[in-house]
């Protein structure tokens, strides 16, 4: 895909001609405007590096009921959202279920104190509108949603309400749920029937993206007939990783923007150890920004991302305590790919005893649902280089038990 254009260059040519060497540990004085090497979300249409088909996708999206924006972690699905959402005079509402995860469950409170934040970034003119609302009321200038027995807010009244100010507006109602997957957390409330509600009736518009793509399919259960769901028509688009030309070509351009030459042999070391998913690119180049040392800045990515994809191995754990070391077993089998059958034996090697085949296939789906595994023909293997590198004892030296901390 084409990146830049004149506009990109200017800001390119600006920014390399006011660089100055940063001292170890120095953020530059420039970090206002965004920068390919910022580790946060982008939000500036410039700075989204390749991702322009998809984001002309997402776009095209949003003329329809629901749009399911699906890649790895890291891959830059947060950055396509919020860039459109600049661009598009929507009338946005962007519920980050990141905060929940780890989380052993959500509740119905959780969820509307989510939405009601939501609102409170409106204008004050579009929060009055929804005074009267059963559920709802004003303190102030803040619109307080009720979650309790008796006087709860409805969703679909919030959404049905929604509705009716964008049409006023004369804009587009667009309900974005990032990292759609904590969801599937959800207790004692069924989110889908108020979505199909507003799929049928409402101008409203949903995104649901999702790092765990298997488990974003369970949350919304597109294809069980018992789901109030079921046989409506989604838009999906995916996000992946970047080729490796395209990698080198990223580092090369967040080089440029901080006026910084790499030697061509490190950017190549980078990519071969770290992949092509952009946020580990991105975290190499900021480190190198503040080390000013090739080694270093990839040593400190590859043990920071270790420790990231450590730490979302835990939360996938919660819930499935019994499993735990069944399922630490099969990602270290299959840290160089492995095929059911070699599963099936590490199991029965770990525990001496005999383990169901249902079981087996059960324990790889859920891996490959929350995106630790990828399947490519009978071979399962790590979904990225990092997360092969979690799983994977240093020199023979790392027990175990340390992987499981």
């Amino acid at each position: 895909m084409a990146v830049g254009g004149p506009f990109m260059a200017s800001r390119l040519t600006g920014w390399a001609s006011a660089a100055r060497p940063l001292l170890a540990g120095e953020v530059p004085s420039y970090w206002g405007g965004t920068l390919l090497f910022d580790p946060r979300p982008k939000e500036d249409p410039r700075d989204l590096f390749d991702r322009e088909e998809e984001l002309k996708a997402l776009r095209s999206g949003i003329n329809y009921p629901v749009t399911l924006l699906l890649g790895l972690r890291r891959s830059g699905k947060s950055s396509i959202v919020k860039v459109l959402m600049r661009q598009e005079d929507a009338l946005w509402v962007y519920l980050d279920m990141r905060k929940f995860e780890g989380r052993a469950y959500i509740t119905y409170r959780d969820l509307v104190q989510e939405l009601e934040g939501a609102i409170n970034s409106w204008p004050e003119r579009l929060r009055q509108a929804f005074r009267g609302l059963r559920g709802v009321r004003l303190a102030g200038v803040e619109v307080r949603l009720s979650w309790g027995p008796g006087d709860r807010a409805e969703i679909s009244d919030v959404l049905e309400r929604l509705s009716e100010v964008a049409e006023e507006e004369g804009r587009r109602p667009v309900v974005v749920f990032d990292e759609s997957q904590e969801l599937r957390r959800l207790k004692g409330y069924d989110l889908l029937y108020p979505i199909a509600y507003a799929y049928d009736n409402l101008r409203v518009r949903f995104i649901f993206t999702g790092s765990e793509v298997g488990m974003v399919y369970r949350f919304l259960r597109l294809n069980d007939p018992g789901s109030p769901l079921y046989g409506r028509a989604v838009t999906e688009i995916n996000v992946g990783p970047f080729s490796r030309g395209l990698s080198l070509e990223f580092l090369r351009r967040g080089f440029e923007e901080v006026g910084m030459k790499v030697p061509e042999a490190e950017v190549e070391e980078a990519y071969d150890s770290l992949g092509g998913i952009p946020g580990w690119l991105t975290y190499y180049g900021f480190y190198y920004m503040q080390l000013r040392d090739h080694r270093e800045a990839l040593n400190k990515t590859i043990s920071t991302g270790v420790e990231l994809v450590r730490q979302e191995f835990r939360g996938f754990l919660v819930g499935r305590e019994a499993a735990r070391e069944r399922y630490y077993t099969i990602m270290e089998a299959c840290r160089e790919g492995c095929t059911w059958s070699d599963v099936k034996r590490a199991l029965e090697a770990r525990e001496g005893a005999r383990v169901d085949d249902k079981q087996v296939t059960l324990l790889i789906r859920n891996l490959v649902d929350a995106s630790f595994l990828t399947r490519e023909g009978d071979l399962y293997r790590p979904a990225d280089v990092l997360i092969r590198r979690a799983f994977q004892r240093q020199g023979g030296s790392e027990t175990t038990h340390s992987l499981r901390i």
